[in-house]
């Protein structure tokens, strides 16, 4: 098949990098100049929100429905003396809080769960710490081991993180580590238990520029396993990223999607060999569950999709949720705690796809307009949360 000139898809910057550095600008004596930095709502939310407790005018922080920038912002007002209030949305308030509570707790901040324990909205009583030693349970979520890495530094005499039980998406405390080095923020893995100790060292650094985002990607990916017509260019995706779904580019190669990667473009294209079977645990990157359970099963592919507990606590119950619109599509799937299995089914996008509010799924099950030009997606604005121009660049690909 001859394939048609590339199309150009302009990615947003990744919203996980911009999140991280805006709190490094926070705790800088400075500040840094951040170029490219993520258009998405939930960036420009944390944005605010810090520049309104650098100003110390108001003392009621509203996260909305965004999660990663609560837990960002809790240790930052639990350090900062005066009563703080952080408030958010019912789903946002259903979503797990305890473990960062109790770390912060352990070294003497005082926090009341105004509602429900464990969760939000939250009063902060902030003071300095005397304590500089903490244990967080990471199991659940690694934004509650990043939040207090990012935080430490900030101490007088810094802070010793240890975390216990298995670290949920652990390449997003890779990550979070590799921005302070970056920042220069000094730190250390060491001791008996080992702990993270962060050095009191504020970030020495003029200015940044945020990669894009391989978690985008991952929708063009799936674009180009269903549409085997277009040659897709990407640019800004670091070849050496820190973000841990740059593995797409080997995962997607059982879809039969080529990579070719420069300097300056990530150029794909389908039409290789589609796998029969896959196998894949997501602990270390849950966010590209959706966009890989709806490319197997639009493909046909056996797939046993592993590591998907801790989906229940995003923006919605991330697997429940593609389960049940897949299950709705005619998809035959075996569910169990933590795996699904999808068996090779026959789909038909009969019924309007829900997007349960969620843009990861909304984004995921756009995607299959290039297999099924005529379904239809509910709740279409919300992918402003990570990807604002999305509907643009998905224009820009002629469906079939």
């Amino acid at each position: 098949m001859e394939l048609n000139n590339p199309i150009q898809i302009t990615l947003p910057a990744s919203k996980s990098i911009s999140n991280r550095w805006l709190v490094m600008d926070f705790i800088s004596a400075n500040g840094i100049r951040i170029k490219n930095l993520s258009s998405a709502d939930d960036t420009q939310l944390l944005k605010r929100l810090l520049r309104q407790l650098k100003l110390g005018r108001r003392h009621t922080f509203e996260c909305h429905d965004a999660g990663a920038v609560a837990r960002f912002i809790t240790p930052l007002l639990a350090f900062t003396p005066g009563t703080h209030t952080i408030t958010a949305s019912e789903r946002l308030c259903e979503r797990p809080m305890l473990p960062l509570i109790n770390a912060l707790r352990s070294v003497g901040c005082q926090i009341k769960c105004l509602e429900k324990e464990g969760h939000l909205p939250l009063k902060i009583f902030g003071v300095i710490p005397m304590v500089s030693r903490m244990t967080v349970d990471g199991s659940q979520s690694s934004q509650f081991v990043s939040a207090l890495l990012m935080a430490g530094g900030m101490l007088p005499h810094g802070m010793a993180v240890e975390v216990t039980g298995l670290k949920a998406s652990e390449p997003f405390i890779q990550m979070t580590l590799d921005v302070m080095t970056e920042a220069t923020v000094n730190w250390s893995y060491k001791g008996v238990p080992p702990a993270y100790h962060i050095e009191h060292s504020m970030p020495r650094i003029d200015m940044v520029s945020i990669e894009k985002d391989w978690t985008s990607a991952s929708y063009f990916y799936n674009v180009a396993a269903f549409d085997q017509r277009h040659v897709l260019r990407m640019t800004g995706l670091s070849k050496e990223s820190s973000q841990g779904d740059s593995i797409i580019k080997e995962l997607y190669q059982n879809f039969g999607v080529t990579t070719q990667q420069n300097d300056q473009n990530v150029e794909i294209h389908g039409g290789g060999n589609v796998c029969e079977q896959f196998e894949y645990d997501f602990l270390g990157t849950p966010d590209l569950f959706p966009s890989i359970a709806v490319a197997c099963a639009a493909l046909g592919v056996d797939a046993r999709l592993r590591g998907i507990t801790n989906l229940r606590y995003k923006e919605s119950d991330r697997a429940n949720a593609v389960v049940e619109e897949l299950q709705a599509m005619g998809c035959t799937i075996e569910r169990s705690e933590d795996e699904i299995h999808l068996l090779p089914s026959k789909l038909d996008p009969i019924h309007p796809i829900n997007g349960h509010n969620d843009h990861r799924i909304v984004m995921a099950f756009a995607t299959l307009r290039h297999r099924f030009p005529a379904i239809e997606i509910k709740d279409q604005q919300v992918v402003s949360k990570s990807f604002p121009n999305f509907w643009d660049m998905m224009s820009r690909i002629p469906l079939q």
